[in-house]
C-alpha cells in the first residue's frame, strides 16, 4: 500500500508562493564545508557562481549547478528555526513558485541586477539533508519532486553576473515553448 500520498497533504498545506513574480528571503554561503553565513547582499557570476561560496572549487561541480534555490515554506516547515533553515545547503531561499510547471527548464530568474537560468539538473536530498533534517523530510521533498513540484527546489545557473539582496523581488522570463 502506498502511503506517500499524506506528504501531498503536507505540501497543500503550506502557504501557496507566487508564480509570476516572487521574493528573495535569504541568502546564504556556503565558504567551507559544513560551514554556512547567513548575508543580506550577494555577488554572483558565471565563473563563480555565488562569490564566496565554496561551489567555485567544488571537483564535483558540473556547470549547471552554481546556485540552489528553495522554497522558504518548504525549508521552514522541515527546519526547527531560521538557524536550521540555512543548513539545507541551498543558496537562495525565495518565496516563488519553484514548480516545474510554472518554472520550466531554461526560465530565467531576474534577481537585482543578476539573471540565473533554471537547470535541468535535478536536485535531489543528500546525506547531509537527511542527517539534518530527518528521514521524514527526505520523503516529503521526494514525493514533491515526483509529483513534479520541486520541493527540494531547483538548481540555477548564472547567466549575467549582478548582485541581489534579501527582499528583491524575482521577475520570471520562461522559454518561448513553456505553456505558462
Amino acid at each position: 500500500m502506498d502511503f506517500s500520498r499524506r506528504f501531498d497533504r503536507w505540501f497543500n498545506r503550506l502557504p501557496a508562493s507566487p508564480k509570476d513574480e516572487g521574493r528573495l528571503v535569504g541568502l546564504v554561503l556556503r565558504p567551507a564545508e559544513g560551514t554556512r553565513k547567513i548575508v543580506e547582499v550577494a555577488e554572483v557570476s558565471p565563473e563563480l557562481g555565488m562569490h564566496g561560496d565554496r561551489w567555485s572549487v567544488d571537483s564535483e561541480r558540473t556547470g549547471q549547478d552554481q546556485i540552489s534555490l528553495i522554497n522558504i515554506h518548504v525549508i521552514s516547515s522541515l527546519a526547527k528555526g531560521p538557524e536550521q533553515c540555512a543548513l539545507s545547503g541551498d543558496n537562495l531561499h525565495v518565496d516563488l513558485d519553484l514548480s516545474e510547471a510554472n518554472l520550466p527548464v531554461a526560465s530565467q530568474l531576474e534577481i537585482g541586477s543578476a539573471v540565473l537560468e533554471i537547470s535541468p539538473q535535478q536536485h535531489q536530498p543528500c546525506g547531509k539533508f537527511l542527517e539534518r533534517f530527518g528521514k521524514t523530510a527526505v520523503k516529503r521533498v521526494l514525493r514533491a519532486n515526483r509529483r513534479g513540484r520541486r520541493g527540494r527546489g531547483v538548481i540555477c545557473m548564472v547567466i549575467q553576473a549582478g548582485e541581489m539582496q534579501v527582499g528583491d523581488t524575482i521577475r520570471i522570463k520562461r522559454p518561448k515553448s513553456a505553456p505558462l
